[in-house]
């Protein structure tokens, strides 16, 4: 029997995830990830206003590339490729798919209208690989599966199909722990949902020694009293115990015995050390009390005050979206029957930190670690086609009701209070008093024993007989300003170093590395005001 291929891509806000499948086997043959989306920004947010101020086309063009340079990484015979799935919000699929974006943009169908917005259907579809721009797949197709709506996408309606929920009697909160958090509240079949912006920190972006889930991170950390035991991931993205050290001054206590060396931290860890510091009186009211103002732990990396500013907000978005939801649903927290984690951070996260500090509803008493279902529906879409045509009957059929987090009253008030907590240092009892007085259910007790039940050994269960590789993706931009006086000073400015300077006064932007419309330094610093986002439209490779 011939060799023939299929492959699976998650594209995520933070990177992209594949799989290539023997279709006679149905087995995991390689996969990769990568360690930075392609697109300039943190969040979709930033992507989306990318694609806006300079092009969608330029955003196709960024993210076309980026996988196309995933698909040679899977290292097999392209020739021998003849489909391919990809899952992912309905920002990521959209540019993907090179369809009008700005009805994302902009809420409701009166400003579609206004507007002049044709919306575009994205229930599931059926494309050429040629036609979507992917290079060397002789007579593939490209499937993808449906959204919802407006902000749910296939990464959502993965998470419920796979968790089963859908089809149970009760009451059970399914999230997708990521910059975009996803999560749904499902009772009985009917469906409430919302995305949460929670950030980057959430996946180790915006934090100082910061990292994605990838081999050499630190994802978690382990009590040992008054040290800690760092939690490291290897190269087949497996847990393996780091050193042991003083977290107060870095000093090593113990070494690996495998000689495990540290590379960063994930956001895993950072809410790790978070949850540790408060257990442990290092960290008090979101400042840390040793000499440095730091948490150390091994090889030199570390967690500032900075860092917990940044991870608190993403952990005031969960909060405050789980109240936001429950209050919608007219329930109490307490009434959740099963919570599920999905997504690499959901992962990786260990659950009972993320009910110390909030993560999870604090009452949570059944917590499922799902891994990546995004990935893994795409898996399944990939092997089985035919399946495209039920997850489009389950997006037709769902009873669901979306809150827009962005213009809710009740979010609003909620996360004003969370960072109060995480900047101002206000007192939990305090929160607690204010969702009173708004007429708001308290936060109930943190539950002391939790069942937890980690369905795989990490978040891509599969890595497939040839492994792990990690790619490095993104294009660089060009641009030339008239005026410019080659000053350098956005170059300076540039918290990421994505920008450079040719001889002759063209500036090279490096798009995987900029963080985007939500930064701008190199625009607000520009003594003469002639940096322009949108004259960055010539894309060539590294």
């Amino acid at each position: 029997m011939s060799e023939e291929y299929a492959i699976a891509i998650d594209i995520g806000t933070s990177g992209i995830r594949a799989l290539s499948l023997d279709i006679n086997t149905l087995g995991v043959v390689s996969s990769v990830i990568t360690l930075r989306h392609p697109i300039p920004g943190a969040n979709v947010v930033d992507h989306l206003n990318f694609a806006l101020n300079v092009s969608l086309e330029t955003a196709h063009n960024l993210l076309i590339d980026a996988v196309n340079k995933v698909i040679d990484g899977l290292n097999i015979d392209k020739k021998k490729i003849k489909r391919v799935a990809v899952c992912g919000n309905p920002i990521q699929l959209s540019l993907f798919n090179g369809i009008e974006i700005r009805d994302l943009a902009y809420w409701g169908e009166n400003a579609a209208e206004r507007l002049g917005i044709e919306v575009p259907s994205r229930d599931s579809t059926i494309v050429s690989s040629k036609e979507i721009g992917l290079v060397d797949l002789d007579d593939s197709f490209v499937y993808i599966p449906p959204a919802i709506q407006h902000e749910i996408g296939a990464d959502a309606l993965a998470m419920l199909y796979k968790t089963g929920v859908l089809n149970r009697e009760g009451i059970f909160l399914v999230t997708d722990f990521g910059t975009n958090a996803e999560m749904a509240l499902v009772i009985d079949g009917e469906v409430f949902t919302c995305s949460a912006a929670a950030g980057p920190a959430i996946e180790g972006q915006m934090i100082d020694k910061g990292r994605l889930a990838s081999p050499g991170a630190i994802c978690d950390l382990e009590d040992l009293g008054v040290y800690w035991k760092n939690v490291v991931l290897n190269e087949d993205l497996l847990i393996a115990d780091g050193d042991v050290v003083d977290p107060s001054n870095g000093k090593v206590l113990e070494r690996s015995g495998d000689d495990v060396k540290a590379k960063g931290i994930t956001g895993t860890g950072v809410i790790a050390a978070y949850s540790l510091g408060i257990s442990n009186d290092l960290i008090h009211d979101s400042k840390i009390k040793t000499h440095d103002k730091k948490i150390h732990l091994q090889d030199d990396v570390y967690v500032g005050e900075e860092d917990l500013v940044n991870v608190g907000k993403a952990l005031g978005a969960f909060r405050a979206a789980h109240l936001t939801l429950a209050e919608k649903a007219d329930i109490l927290l307490d009434d959740i029957d099963e919570v599920y984690m999905a997504g690499a951070s959901g992962f990786y996260v260990d659950p009972l930190k993320s009910l110390n500090i909030g993560q999870i509803p604090s009452s949570s008493r059944e917590i499922f670690q799902v891994g990546n279902t995004s990935l893994d529906m795409a898996k399944d879409i990939a092997l089985n086609p035919t399946i495209l045509d039920e997850l489009q009957e389950i997006a037709d059929k769902m009873r669901s009701n979306h809150i827009m987090l962005a213009i809710s009253e009740t979010f609003e008030k909620i996360y004003s209070l969370e960072l109060s907590i995480y900047e101002e240092g206000m007192p939990f009892w305090m929160y607690n008093q204010w969702l009173e007085k708004y007429g708001f259910q308290k936060i109930p007790q943190v539950e002391t024993d939790p069942k937890i039940h980690r369905i795989f050994e990490r978040d891509i269960y599969d890595l497939g007989i040839n492994g792990l590789s990690i790619v490095e993706v993104g294009l660089r931009l060009e641009a030339q300003f008239a005026n410019c006086t080659k000053c350098l000073i956005c170059i300076k400015n540039c918290p990421e170093s994505a920008i450079s300077m040719e001889k002759d006064g063209k500036i090279i932007l490096r798009a995987d590395k900029c963080a985007g419309l939500g930064c701008q330094k190199c625009v607000l610093v520009c003594p003469e005001k002639v940096f322009d986002y949108g004259k960055f439209l010539d894309v060539y490779e590294v």
